[in-house]
């Protein structure tokens, strides 16, 4: 009987159906965010004998987005000391279980202990699921999926948010939602049969590398903006259902159907952006940061549900449209032996966002007198940013190409 080397073996190709189990993993992270912020208001009321409990209720929401944001880099040692399958099967099931433990826990505190376990966890399946789309697809097809790995999640979380009001306003009030979590273990039988441990020839570069130095000065100020249009981007689902509440909805099932109006924008900001990608960028951030200071003005200034609603949705588009710019963007300025660093800077500070995002929130509400006001200030700061970019746009200064062709003229590898 003859016995082939492993470096005989026929390597395995990965196809779609490999590519969309990995995509769909990563939405566990944007899922665990939106699903339970629609019964925020509700939590929020049960625990009001807690102290700072108004702040608690947000870092149940946003501690899994910091757990990503520090923990990500140390995933990636883990993944190299101990391969990526484990890892990924174990980072699953840690996530469905950790998940419903807030359906019986009684503790705010517990339930935010309970909430930093699941963000170790999807730090650890975002980690590994986009180190695979790298190592299975090459090219324009691995392109294609980490595009779409992006541009899905924000669809999947804007229906997750309608399904958390939903959840609701079951009889369990604010705990059901967070039974959805167990569903992750779905995942575990697909990871276990479909995805295989990568060796170092899975992906061969043939052209030869030529080692340049990293553009830390221009990835660091990109990572800066990327962390403003983060904090910014979100303010729609994690406060609209404050904002509605401020507006006199109460019920769970129209706060998540109106969360779900409003986060819509974001897909719809995602396509824009595709369409309008041979734009030049100055002028599409002009664009994404005037559409959501226009959005925070029609918050701020109309008192109605549905003008909220709708102004939220204008915001979510214009960050719909920012983030994945200045993500394609920060990738476009290095080569590809260069990417992942790039990749692990625009993720870390997109993350960071998210967790940072309802702590300025709240701390400018208090300064302002309360969350419409806060709205309003960053109606400010988000029409400042984008006179500042049409001011450096109008001297000649800054990007005036396209994000297509930033891509075309990518620096090379060798």
């Amino acid at each position: 009987m003859t016995h082939l080397s492993p470096e005989a073996r026929p390597a395995r190709v990965a196809g779609a159906r490999h590519g969309w189990l990995l995509m769909a993993s990563c939405w566990l992270s944007s899922t665990g965010a939106v699903l339970i912020a629609p019964v925020l208001p509700q939590m929020r009321h049960d625990y009001a004998g807690v102290p700072h409990a108004d702040v608690l209720t947000l870092i149940v929401l946003v501690i899994p987005a910091l757990m990503i944001a520090l923990f990500s880099p140390l995933v990636g040692s883990l993944v190299d000391a101990f391969g990526r399958k484990r890892l990924y099967l174990a980072a699953v099931a840690i996530y469905a279980v950790a998940g419903v433990l807030p359906f019986w826990l009684t503790s705010l505190y517990a339930i935010v202990a309970a909430r930093a376990v699941i963000g170790l966890a999807e730090a650890a399946i975002v980690t590994i699921a986009t180190a695979l789309v790298a190592n299975y697809f090459s090219g324009m097809r691995r392109q294609k999926w980490l595009t779409m790995q992006h541009a899905s999640a924000s669809v999947v979380a804007a229906l997750m948010f309608a399904v958390g009001g939903g959840l609701g306003s079951l009889a369990a009030g604010w705990r059901t939602p967070f039974l959805v979590y167990g569903c992750a273990i779905l995942f575990l039988p697909f990871i276990a049969v479909m995805i295989w441990e990568p060796g170092e020839k899975t992906h061969v570069e043939h052209a030869p590398v030529q080692k340049l130095p990293f553009p830390w000065r221009e990835i660091g100020l990109l990572c800066l903006l990327i962390l403003f249009a983060s904090v910014m981007f979100f303010v729609v689902p994690v406060q609209i259902s404050f904002l509605l509440s401020e507006r006199g909805v109460t019920a769970p099932a129209i706060l998540g159907f109106g969360g779900a109006i409003a986060n819509a924008g974001i897909p719809v900001g995602s396509f824009a952006f595709h369409r309008l990608a041979r734009w030049p960028i100055n002028r599409l951030l002009v664009i994404a940061f005037g559409l959501l200071a226009l959005g925070f003005f029609v918050i701020a200034s109309c008192a109605g549900a549905n003008a909220t609603v709708a102004g939220a949705f204008l915001a979510a588009a214009g960050a719909g449209m920012a983030l994945p710019l200045l993500g394609t963007w920060t990738l476009a300025r290095v080569p590809f032996a260069q990417s992942g660093r790039a990749t692990g800077g625009y993720m870390g500070s997109f993350f960071l966002g998210n967790f940072l995002s309802p702590l300025i929130v709240e701390s400018v509400a208090r300064f302002a007198g309360g969350l419409i006001q806060a709205v309003a200030w960053l109606a400010v700061a988000c029409a400042g940013t984008a006179v500042a970019v049409l001011i450096l746009t109008l001297a000649k200064r800054g990007p005036s190409g396209s994000v297509h062709a930033a891509q075309v003229n990518r620096v090379p590898l060798g």
